[in-house]
């Protein structure tokens, strides 16, 4: 059984697009499980159409508006109040804004900075260790029979990926893992504080470290880096390096959550993908087509301007939902419809984003996905839900599956 995240109906249920795009909130966990059926609806009456939620925002979901949008930084910043990133992580501003919300020169600094890391061939030479570690979660796994791959699985190889990235040995980056996915499972605020005061310590200490003697990884690169013509201060390099590592790891761990899920629920699909090296990469990108991990970004206008025949002004927020102009029937033919075999040359899609922010580290992330579902398929290759097994989706900023809790043959 899928429910979604909030197991109730959504609130709007009037199948008028206006209507419906005036109750819309992203950040509602009721609009889970039928978040795409809705932004169709709204997509195919008012590409560009205002909800009156959280204090009023520009709901965007067709293509060409999406694009237009983020790609044209003089007319909307990506700085946004209460509808983007900052809004689910505003403990963490100051350095969320320089790669997330800045459209400056600034931003530009920091990204030539780091895209050595996260070239094509960088991703690449990461392959060899993915498999390893995906290899030694799986092995684990096998004897037990049963396990929730969300926590099992999908959230465990992506830290310990970034935490190489980063330069940290095998050791710390163990500790990075244990202490990231205890960060983001804390039950309570005050639980979440204690373990993000030990976590700022340990980077702290690695910054140190690296200020004394630098070497040839991303975090050296981050504490060596001179932008806006200054060295970063060790307050900024802390949050900044949360960031990345948060960036590194729960966009990959919900895709490949999303992705399992997919599987599980068209087994053509999954005896097409099984054993075959081409389908699971043609797989992972009409995934992120079709259920992109990041759902949705925000913009803000800064010049009276229109989008989509509708008349902005300085300070009117958007929504640019991904997800949604990645379906756009204009664009994509069966844009609803996952499809293996689809026309990629086409209509370029645009789950990683488009514009100065597109995703820095999506070369890492295919060969993260790719190589995760391969091992995952090769060592459980009679993976199912358990009976009666409650899955439940997420949806607002990142799109994910809560947990996934199956069962194999033991062997």
């Amino acid at each position: 059984m899928v429910l979604n995240s909030g197991d109730a109906p959504t609130r709007e249920t009037d199948s008028d697009p206006a209507t419906m795009a005036r109750g819309f909130n992203h950040l509602d966990p009721a609009v889970a499980e039928t978040a795409y059926e809705t932004l169709g609806t709204i997509r195919r009456g008012c590409p560009v159409a205002r909800s009156g939620e959280l204090d009023g925002f520009v709901l965007v979901t067709g293509y060409d508006e999406i694009r237009e949008a983020a790609q044209a930084p003089d007319r909307f910043s990506a700085y946004v109040d209460g509808l983007g990133a900052a809004a689910v992580v505003t403990e963490m501003r100051e350095a969320v804004a320089p790669m997330f919300e800045t459209d400056d020169e600034h931003h530009h600094q920091w990204r030539r900075a780091l895209m050595d890391f996260f070239t094509p061939a960088a991703a690449a030479a990461q392959e060899q260790y993915v498999r390893a570690i995906c290899r030694e979660t799986l092995q684990e796994l096998i004897p037990r029979g049963a396990a929730d791959l969300v926590s099992g699985y999908t959230q465990q190889v992506p830290p310990l990926v970034i935490g190489r990235v980063l330069g940290l040995s095998e050791l710390e980056r163990a500790w990075l893992s244990e202490h990231v996915r205890a960060l983001y499972g804390a039950e309570t605020v005050s639980e979440a504080q204690q373990i993000g005061r030990v976590y700022a310590d340990f980077l702290l200490g690695q910054i140190r470290e690296r200020r004394a003697y630098p070497g040839d990884d991303l975090l050296s690169r981050m504490v060596t880096a001179e932008v806006d013509g200054r060295i970063t201060g060790e307050d900024e390099l802390i949050k900044m390096t949360m960031l990345m590592v948060a960036a590194g790891h729960l966009t990959t761990a919900d895709a490949c959550a999303t992705a399992i899920l997919q599987l599980l629920d068209d087994p053509a699909l999954r005896e097409r993908v099984t054993g075959n090296a081409g389908p699971v990469e043609a797989f992972v990108e009409e995934l992120v087509r079709y259920e992109p991990a990041v759902a949705a970004t925000g913009r803000t206008a800064t010049v009276d301007t229109q989008l989509g025949g509708m008349p902005l002004s300085p300070g009117d927020r958007l929504l640019l939902a991904w997800g949604s102009a990645n379906r756009d029937e204009r664009r994509f033919d069966d844009g609803e419809v996952f499809r293996l075999d689809r026309e990629r040359s086409r209509t370029p899609h645009l789950g990683w984003g488009a514009g100065e922010h597109r995703c820095l580290g999506r070369h890492l992330a295919r060969v993260e996905l790719r190589v995760m579902l391969e091992e995952l398929l090769r060592a459980l290759p009679d993976f199912r839900l358990q009976p009666d097994a409650t899955v439940r989706r997420t949806f607002g900023i990142i799109r994910g599956v809560a947990a996934l809790p199956v069962r194999w043959s033991r062997r």
